[in-house]
């Protein structure tokens, strides 16, 4: 549920930067940049910009421009291999299914039965 345990100090965190002005500091120094910069304080900690990692968590939405890169190297692939997968995913799912609509081989290497065998 994205919950860990920290030992260290809070002083040893690198946080990403700001994604307005870029400022590395806290909620303070950020308002400074920010009033500079013509842009809107932030009010409270509840309003400081949330960072989220690169990573397409389950029940969240593929970003565009990953979509549309994906769909391009499956285009541009001789064959897919599918490893660790069932494919339930429907995001998954859909870039197997191009690949066998543009006649590309697809290898799947998983335990079990995929939804891709099953539909």
């Amino acid at each position: 549920d994205g919950d860990a345990e920290w030992n260290g100090s809070y002083e040893e965190l690198v946080l990403p930067p700001c994604d307005r002005c870029g400022s590395h500091g806290d909620m303070e120094s950020c308002n400074n940049l920010h009033a500079e910069n013509g842009l809107e304080n932030i009010k409270n900690a509840n309003q400081q910009p949330f960072y989220k990692t690169d990573v397409v968590f389950f029940g969240d939405s593929v970003p565009r421009h990953r979509v549309y890169l994906s769909n391009a190297a499956v285009d541009a692939t001789d064959g897919l291999l599918c490893i660790g997968t069932s494919l339930a995913v429907h995001s998954a799912f859909r870039l197997a299914k191009r690949a066998i609509g543009r006649g590309v081989p697809v290898a799947i290497l998983n335990v079990g039965e995929t939804r891709l065998e099953r539909e």
